[in-house]
């Protein structure tokens, strides 16, 4: 159908259903869901609430139905969906603008509520049963139906007749079939699509816990393997598990969020996600929520320090302010590599490490992390100043003498042109105090030396 290709249209004859079951109705999808090992949420209107009791009747139904509501008409289902899913208000001018607006609701509230809820499928359903309707051309029941999941489908069904309750139930026998149509299908595409290698690597961590690893593949394979993962650690008594997602296969990332897991942290090429299984609140460790900065205090032969002018201040009222050169730690690098580095970049001054100075905790800096700043005494071998025009405006050596008349209070509002006097306290000490020093120790892990610092030596 033009403009909803997932539809089809059925026309239903006019006998009706006879006795009719609950239990019956709802057997064949039910049966499908739990074997697929998956769940179902339903939004309906002209069945009211049927489809959903046929799903409840049956037994375990608490593993595969998650939520739902009826709602009768848009304009009164805001209050129970949310406004996001109302769909533009031009009201339709005649019977089939009516009927066309039905398979759009129900196509946009089913993907829509599909991901809110976290269920493996949503079905949603909407239509008049009659026996009178809003537009007079429409004489007969209708309804569109739609299940969004692993595969998507709509059915429009337009009956012979206008009895209520006779629409009513047929439509809700009718809603169930797609569904159960729907979940059998999709497992017999992930049978087809299922690769050869799992696509979940996992291995117990020395707590008792899972690391696994996603490969690529059909997302439906993955969705299958990861929740019998799930099942066989739950039985397992097993409690954190770890979910790395390379970049490759991020498509997998919905079906893990949909699973329970959650987003730990997030490298260039990977995301790590984490779900905790006991009932209990999760003891894993947080990610790493701390940035190294490191300055230099650079001395050249006349015991002058070299002092820069950032081109732009990451804060407004340092902005044009005079302040040691230095920047964030790369991974893997000390203090000295990383201030030796930052200083050559920003001035192309080259130097020697002379000793720490001091250290600086902050919190609440960018993106919420708390902010480590080492302030770190070089002794330059060369003075020759080459700013990266990039990063600074300016930069020149100046002596203790020239500093001083350049301080200012560093709560002022504006230091334009001044030398705050949160850095001059660490220029004092760097020029007149004694050096925190550093020894390289062996690390635990292997690699790269670990370095230990500590204050200077009793006399």
């Amino acid at each position: 159908m033009a403009g909803h290709p997932l539809f089809r249209t059925v026309l239903l004859n006019s006998e009706r259903l006879g006795s009719v079951s609950l239990t019956e109705l709802g057997q064949e999808a039910a049966a499908a869901l739990k074997a697929a090992g998956q769940t179902v949420s339903v939004f309906e209107s002209t069945t009211a609430g049927l489809v959903q009791a046929s799903l409840q009747s049956q037994p375990g139904a608490s593993s595969f139905t998650t939520c739902g509501a009826v709602s009768y008409s848009k304009q009164k289902a805001h209050a129970v969906l949310g406004g996001e899913v109302l769909l533009p208000s031009a009201k339709p001018e005649n019977g089939e603008g009516y009927k066309d607006s039905k398979r759009t609701w129900t196509e946009t509230l089913a993907r829509l509520k599909r991901k809110e809820v976290g269920s493996t499928w949503c079905l949603c359903e909407s239509g008049a049963c009659g026996p009178t309707f809003t537009f007079p051309e429409i004489t007969t029941g209708f309804t569109a139906i739609f299940v969004s999941g692993p595969i998507e489908r709509g059915v429009f069904l337009e009956s012979g007749h206008n009895d209520r309750e006779a629409n009513m139930w047929s439509y809700t026998k009718a809603a169930l079939q797609l569904l159960a149509d729907c979940v059998k299908d999709a497992q017999a595409q992930q049978a087809q699509e299922m690769p050869k290698a799992p696509l979940l690597t996992a291995k117990e961590d020395r707590y008792g816990g899972v690391e696994a690893v996603a490969e690529v593949g059909p997302v439906g394979a993955f969705d299958a393997e990861l929740r019998q993962g799930l099942q066989g650690w739950k039985s397992a008594g097993k409690k954190g598990i770890w979910l790395k997602i390379p970049l490759p296969a991020a498509a997998c990332v919905g079906s893990a969020v949909a699973q329970g897991f959650r987003f730990h942290h997030a490298q260039e090429d990977y995301v790590m996600m984490t779900q905790w299984l006991p009932d209990s609140p999760s003891p894993l460790p947080r990610y790493a929520f701390t940035q190294v900065g490191v300055g230099g205090i650079v001395v050249n032969s006349k015991d002058e320090i070299l002092l820069v002018q950032e081109r732009v201040s990451p804060v407004p009222q340092f902005e044009g302010c005079w302040k040691l050169p230095g920047g964030l730690a790369d991974p893997g690098e000390d203090f000295a590599e990383t201030v030796l580095r930052e200083v050559q970049e920003e001035t192309g001054i080259k130097g020697e490490l002379d000793g720490v100075v001091s250290l600086r905790h902050s919190h609440n800096f960018r993106f919420g992390q708390d902010d480590m700043f080492v302030s770190v005494k070089v002794k330059a071998t060369t003075e020759s100043i080459c700013i990266d025009p990039n990063e600074l405006r300016d930069a020149r050596w100046m002596s203790e003498a020239e500093i001083k008349e350049l301080l200012a209070d560093s709560t002022a509002s504006s230091l334009d042109g001044k030398v705050p006097s949160n850095q001059w306290k660490v220029i004092e000490k760097a020029l007149h105090g004694s050096m925190i020093e550093g020894t390289a120790l062996p690390n635990s892990r292997g690699g790269k030396m670990s370095m230990l610092y500590t204050g200077p030596a009793l006399k």
